[in-house]
């Protein structure tokens, strides 16, 4: 069964703002009839979970990387140092795992980059990138103040991001048929990007080296210093 709803609308020609005004006066009346919907039950019904797929490439990884070991030097020092001290707890560790910043950055250099990183906001002071050596009036600093006396020029300098990769980029550099010689002991990602370029052999368990590396003895009685002569 519907329900009706009846309304009742008064327009007159008189006041309407749609309507341009006239003569009458008089009102209307019109009486509408608005049929109402039943009112019913609504029902959810989930929708079934998707199923999942799995895709495969036949692109391969990387061959050298499952040389790798699954101890990395500086979470194992660390391990043995937190290990010490909890059987020593008032022991003094001078700890030789991965170094950490203990004093503030110094002013003049936080002041500078400040600078720097204000001019970026302005007309004047912006710049798109850089020389990918390094910008000219840094590389003339660096030749004036450390190399003045040794024919250092500015065209000589190269600005990077670290010695670390630098050492990278000279083993893509020289490819995967060479062999590499380290420090002993040594930074452990020089040992590591070696492996990952294909640069060594399998890991020696026995010795704890890695085969085709030249491990060159840092020790007190070569003043940490390796013989380069052979």
């Amino acid at each position: 069964m519907s329900l009706q709803s009846h309304l009742t609308a008064s327009i007159s020609s008189s006041s309407s703002q749609f309507l341009a005004p006239s003569n009458f006066n008089s009102s209307r009346s019109v009486s509408v009839s608005v049929p109402t919907k039943r009112l019913g039950t609504c029902r959810c019904v989930a929708t079934p979970a998707e199923e999942k797929t799995t895709y495969k490439t036949k692109v391969s990884r990387n061959a050298n990387i499952a040389k790798l070991q699954a101890g990395y030097l500086f979470p194992e020092v660390a391990r043995r140092r937190n290990a010490h001290l909890a059987k020593y707890p008032d022991a003094k560790v001078i700890s030789l795992g991965i170094g950490d910043t203990t004093e503030p950055i110094p002013e003049v250099i936080t002041s500078a980059m400040s600078k720097r990183s204000y001019g970026l906001s302005t007309l004047e002071g912006y710049s798109g990138y850089g020389a990918e050596q390094g910008e000219r009036p840094l590389r003339a600093a660096i030749a004036s103040t450390f190399y003045k006396d040794l024919g250092i020029e500015e065209d000589d300098i190269f600005v990077s991001d670290g010695a670390k990769c630098d050492i990278s980029r000279l083993q893509i550099v020289f490819g995967s048929d060479v062999t590499m010689a380290v420090q002993d002991p040594s930074y452990p990602a020089y040992v590591d990007s070696s492996v990952i370029m294909g640069q060594t052999g399998q890991y020696q368990k026995d010795v704890q080296k890695y085969a085709n590396i030249e491990y060159m003895k840092c020790t007190p009685e070569n003043g940490f210093f390796p013989d380069l002569s052979t």
